[in-house]
């Protein structure tokens, strides 16, 4: 879902969103918004299935070993001169990656199969009911900590969409930070919170170079040719030189073992709008529609949406990532979700 910068990012209330709580970040807006201790009553959750492999690709499962499911839990990074970097799962992380082996997580529920990709064409269900935020929208709290990610690739200028987390932190995709078709990580990393246009005075609170980019080392190393191998590992962070997130606040974000039906809300920059300007979008999420590491939508995106947090109000009007828009097929568009494994893995690398 990155998009060609040829082209050239309404925390709208919901119902609240349902999950048995199991640890959270707390954000930061203009008073603390905290979710950690939060207890969410939730619905019954009908977790599906992972895609199943054609016959012909059978060689393409991976041995679910603990060996294999660390290292694809493995943070891989680049710094902003090019230095590689690797950041091992905490003892936290290797103790649920443990658990979940031994049959901790979800069992299945009603099967589901598609066949994911990165967005390439406008999806949009039914009516286009996205809503365009305006600049002074984009100055308030959660919209300010959201903003345009701006990268180079090899075949040139490209944009995502992220949101920040912590100080120094923005969560976003891992398609847009590394590019298995153009030969690694991209360059040039830049975060704009509260983008609202191609002009300087849209930008209110400048741009952020990068220190470091992390993405999950299943990302990189499960790759063989096609997006759909690894899809459910596309989670990116990316590390700010500077702590914007102490000026602007950041968002919260958690894992709920239970997540069930919710009303989801993405914010981002689609490049079928005008340049660098910021739409929020927002569906409902069936609880069949989740699974254990990702999650199906029908809110409507565009390229240039991918990287944007998908989130959740809870019943204290507290903003939540749950997930990260990253893919779509022809019916659905796919998020992953913040299982207890990514939301630690997560957890380790922000600052």
């Amino acid at each position: 879902m990155a998009f060609s910068a040829m082209l050239s990012t309404a925390c709208l209330a919901g119902p609240a969103f349902a999950g048995g709580f199991s640890g959270g970040s707390q954000g930061s807006g203009e008073a603390p918004r905290g979710v950690a201790g939060v207890e969410l009553p939730f619905r019954d959750a009908r977790p599906i299935e992972m895609p199943k492999l054609a016959p012909d690709e059978a060689s393409r499962a991976l041995p679910m070993t603990e060996g294999a499911v660390l290292k694809a839990m493995t943070a891989r990074g680049i710094t902003a001169d090019g230095k590689d970097v690797v950041a091992e799962p905490s003892e936290a992380l290797r103790d649920l990656v443990r658990k979940e082996l031994s049959g901790g997580s979800a069992g299945p529920g009603d099967k589901k199969t598609f066949a994911p990709r990165r967005q390439s064409e406008r999806k949009v269900f039914g009516d286009d009911d996205r809503i365009q935020i305006g600049i002074a929208e984009a100055e308030e709290y959660p919209f300010r900590v959201i903003g345009q990610i701006l990268m180079m690739k090899k075949s040139g200028s490209s944009f995502c969409s992220g949101a920040l987390i912590g100080p120094h932190t923005v969560l976003t995709a891992a398609h847009c930070l590394y590019n298995h078709d153009e030969g690694g990580w991209n360059e040039k990393i830049q975060f704009v919170p509260a983008r609202t246009g191609t002009s300087a005075e849209d930008a209110p609170y400048g741009t952020y170079d990068y220190e470091t980019a992390y993405v999950l080392g299943g990302y990189i190393d499960n790759y063989q040719g096609s997006y759909d191998s690894v899809f459910r590992w596309d989670l990116g962070v990316v590390i700010l030189k500077d702590p914007v997130g102490d000026d602007l606040g950041w968002m919260g974000y958690s894992n709920y073992d239970d997540l069930g039906a919710f009303h989801a809300s993405i914010t981002g920059y689609p490049g079928d709008m005008p340049a660098s300007t910021m739409w929020y979008a927002g569906c409902d999420v069936q609880a069949e529609n989740i699974a254990t590491d990702y999650f199906l939508t029908d809110c409507d995106t565009y390229p240039g949406s991918s990287g944007s947090a998908v989130y959740a109000i809870d019943e204290n009007d507290e903003h939540v990532i749950v997930g990260v828009n990253v893919a779509q097929n022809d019916k659905w568009n796919t998020a992953v979700r913040l299982n207890a494994s990514y939301f630690a893995w997560v957890d380790d690398l922000n600052q």
